[in-house]
């Protein structure tokens, strides 16, 4: 699908997703690390538990389908380097900090004379300008300022982040979208320009309706836990969690009767519940004694059962409820398996194997998949640098010197 274009990728691992989704989709996907590797970015867990900057797993996932080459553009040979490799690049993705490319001179202007259709895509945590454009931000305070920490967790707790960077993820797609966009625009003007993607802005538009209501409530919303409101919408299962919402209306009704024929057939529902009207009923009205009953009944026949033989049993009897599913149980999701979801890669250098999603969507053609493994520190050096035309002589005295 993108066969055609070059993305140079100068990202920590803010921009790792996008760099993959750029290769997936068919680019040739140029990974610049530090000459020794980013160490930061090639973190724990590591493959089988040794600590070894090549085994890091998220580095493994993040980082497929990229051609990975070493260069310290601190020198004033990387940076020269750097021109080289910007000269055969369409899209120049960075989450370099706003002023790293004015510092090397290389402005808006300067990137704009010199390489006039390149499309830099920059990824940062507040955008190139405004009032925070200069501080220093990771996924921890971006998910606290773009307001999802505030929401997630219990609310007598404190808040609660996910163990994945997962403001990273979302920006990810959004700057790749941008870049496609850029480089349609260039197809009509010849010229690039540059895609600003502030991680807090991705960050906030996670929240769908959140900001709105926020500005009309008056009062703060607050950390609903396991509960939505006053009824629970988590509940714990004999192996893990389920998502069920126990609220009333007409798009309930027909679930919480199928729910209580199914603990009626199962001889777990008892008899004030098979009594009860649901027209009628609204369970987030209840007095709290009433409600803490209800929960009960529901809570022992969920808590009876795995994630599995809950979800299959919705399925049958078209009950709204969902498996709060970790990675185990996504790897072994029998969908997922019928549509060959994941694929296999091998590191022989690590006398293993490792499945990975093979796709993130379906196409005619061409095919969105995998292109390679993540590279190794500097695995493509020679080969991207000989592709410039530079010598091999000068690709020794650069790796001598440290530069690569």
């Amino acid at each position: 699908m993108l066969s055609s274009i070059r993305v140079l990728e100068l990202c920590d691992e803010a921009g790792f997703l996008a760099g993959k989704i750029f290769g997936d989709l068919g680019a040739d996907v140029v990974k610049v690390e530090p000459p020794g590797g980013d160490l930061r970015g090639r973190r724990a867990p590591y493959l089988g538990g040794v600590h070894d900057p090549e085994r890091s797993l998220a580095w493994l996932a993040l980082n497929t389908s990229k051609r990975g080459v070493t260069l310290d553009l601190d020198a004033n040979a990387g940076r020269a380097v750097l021109h080289r490799l910007l000269t055969a690049t369409d899209v120049l993705l960075d989450t370099c900090a706003p002023g790293t490319f004015e510092a090397w001179g290389l402005d808006a202007g300067a990137l704009a004379r010199q390489y006039p259709r390149l499309v830099r895509c920059a990824i940062s945590p507040f955008g190139q300008t405004g009032p925070h454009s200069r501080l220093r931000a990771g996924d921890l305070v971006v998910v606290a300022m773009g307001g999802n920490l505030s929401m997630t967790g219990d609310r007598d707790r404190a808040p609660l982040r996910c163990t994945l960077p997962t403001s990273y993820y979302h920006a990810a797609p959004e700057a790749v979208l941008g870049a496609l966009m850029a480089l349609q625009a260039r197809e009509a003007t010849g010229r690039g320009q540059l895609v600003d993607v502030s991680l807090h802005e991705c960050q906030l538009a996670t929240l769908l309706g959140g900001p709105g209501v926020h500005g009309a409530s008056t009062h703060a919303p607050h950390r609903g836990g396991a509960r939505r409101g006053r009824t629970r919408e988590i509940w714990p299962a004999r192996d893990g969690h389920v998502s069920f919402g126990l609220r009333g209306g007409a798009a309930r009704v027909a679930g919480l009767r199928s729910l209580v024929d199914w603990m009626t057939e199962c001889d777990e529902a008892p008899g004030w519940l098979r009594e009860l009207d649901w027209e009628r009923t609204a369970p987030n009205a209840l007095g709290s004694d009433e409600l803490a009953r209800l929960e009960a009944a529901f809570g022992a026949f969920f808590a009876s059962r795995t994630m599995r033989e809950l979800y299959e049993g919705a399925l049958a009897r078209r009950i709204l409820l969902a498996p709060c599913n970790d990675a185990r149980e996504v790897l072994a999701h029998p969908q997922l398996r019928d549509r060959d979801f994941f694929t296999t890669l091998e590191y022989p250098e690590f006398g293993a194997s490792i499945e990975h999603p093979a796709f993130f969507a379906r196409a005619n053609a061409p095919e969105i998949r995998i292109r390679r493994r993540a590279p190794r520190i500097g695995e493509h050096n020679d080969e991207v640098y000989r592709g410039l035309g530079i010598e091999q002589e000068e690709i020794a005295k650069l790796r001598a010197e440290g530069v690569i």
